[in-house]
């Protein structure tokens, strides 16, 4: 498309001046038709050499994975293969989900060379996302035209969770920062069921741990020394119905729940421990196998990245029917929802207690800060007092159910949802040091 530029408007206004001043000075008309002449016949030789699609090409980069609500880099790379020096202006279209930090780049393109256009983009919601295609405008050697191209140059993005908010939690740190923060995984001998070497016998030593074989060969007593087991399962339940599509400071509840579960994730793969994951909705949408290692990081991050909550009645019996079928062994199973009404908890509260016997379940309820300042207020208004009254409702079921639980042997974490992430990780700690799976 070619449109005429704010030169050519000016070129036409100077052009019409002479016709203005000839209701004055009707001479002035002669002056004004030569002017336009002029102009037209400049505008069609600059029409003539006006730059064509065939000399350029572009190209559009990214990084494969962008983190949710973090500046990231869009790059546009255009090369031309002919004609002069030139100002151009790039733009690259991008989902509507994502902020640019400006929607025009102009950059200097030199003559058989190439230009680079840097974009900072903010995504604001997880999922696969396409960028592209490119706008590209060309002015004319004159500048009176310019002719706008599109480029069909894409680059897939999939946005992951906030990666830079579970750095913080040494979810992608470096094993370094995780002994920085005290989460080093230790071998804590004699203790546990898994073998870890033969050793002298104490005098302090259990008489059951001797090995017989080794003190007949060896000619004095030899103790077996056990250690915390490892590779044991970890099952991470996340609800993706409605009681996760409530927003605590502008932030849907899930993506707190994805952050505990990636960061709960990484700390257990490097205990050796084997994870997986089930989201259900109203069905069960994805169930990852169990995985230990980095295989299991990068496997969680990529089911769960584009994982949005449902405004749905979540279909408790069918994701535990499908945890008992795929799960035999004993297994920590993390049960990833929201408490609000004395129905769904009394269904959740019963499908948890029925997990006891084989597995070591534990409920991580997401709470709402709003709530508990509510239930505690002073209500100055009726209205205020409505909602105090409110609060306190599904404050004391909520408490009601969590103790039930606690005493069906049900672990529980009751936490809002931004201190999730940690509260998660420091019961997962304390399970295991307590050697409780």
């Amino acid at each position: 498309m070619i449109l005429p530029s704010g030169r050519f408007a000016l070129g036409l206004t100077l052009a019409g001046v002479p016709f203005a001043a000839a209701l004055w000075n009707p001479p002035l008309a002669g002056v004004g038709w030569i002017t336009l002449i002029a102009l037209a016949a400049i505008s069609a030789l600059d029409l003539a050499f006006a730059p064509r699609r065939r000399g350029y090409e572009v190209d559009i980069a990214a990084a494969s994975v962008f983190s949710l609500a973090e500046e990231e880099i869009l790059t546009v790379r255009l090369r031309r293969r002919a004609g002069p020096a030139g100002r151009v202006r790039v733009r690259p279209v991008v989902p509507l989900e994502w902020k640019a930090s400006r929607a025009w780049e102009d950059v200097a393109l030199p003559p058989r060379g190439e230009a680079v256009a840097t974009f900072r983009v903010v995504p604001a919601k997880r999922g696969r996302y396409v960028a592209g295609p490119v706008h590209v405008r060309l002015p004319s050697a004159l500048g009176l035209f310019r002719r706008d191209l599109r480029f069909d140059a894409t680059a897939e993005v999939r946005v992951y969770p906030a990666v830079a908010d579970i750095k913080k939690y040494a979810l992608l740190s470096r094993r370094l920062r995780v002994r920085e923060m005290g989460l080093r995984p230790h071998r804590m001998r004699g203790q546990g069921m898994e073998f870890a070497r033969l050793r002298e016998y104490h005098r302090d030593d259990d008489v059951r741990r001797i090995d017989w074989k080794a003190t007949a060969r060896r000619g004095r007593l030899i103790s077996r020394e056990y250690q915390v087991e490892r590779c044991q399962n970890v099952v991470l339940m996340i609800d993706a119905g409605r009681m996760l599509t409530e927003e605590v400071d502008g932030i849907v509840k899930i993506e707190y729940v994805l952050n505990a579960s990636l960061l709960l994730t990484r700390i257990a793969a490097q205990h050796d421990d084997r994870v997986g994951a089930l989201v259900f909705t109203d069905r069960v949408e994805r169930l990852t196998p169990l995985r230990k290692g980095q295989g299991a990081v990068g496997a969680m991050a990529e089911a769960l990245f584009d994982v949005q909550p449902k405004l749905c009645e979540s279909d408790y019996e069918g994701a535990f029917r499908s945890l008992n079928t795929r799960v035999r062994k004993r297994a920590l199973v993390v049960l990833f929802t929201n408490l609000v009404d004395q129905e769904t908890s009394a269904l959740v509260s019963g499908y948890l207690k029925s997990l006891a016997w084989r597995h070591v379940p534990l409920c991580v309820a997401v709470g709402d800060r709003e709530v508990r300042e509510a239930a505690w207020s002073v209500p100055e208004t009726p209205h205020d007092a409505y909602r105090k009254a409110a609060a306190a409702h599904l404050s004391v079921s909520r408490a009601r159910t969590l103790q039930e639980l606690q005493r069906a042997g049900v672990r529980v974490v009751d936490a809002p949802a931004g201190q999730v992430p940690m509260a998660v990780l420091d019961k997962y700690l304390d399970l295991k040091a307590r050697q409780a799976l």
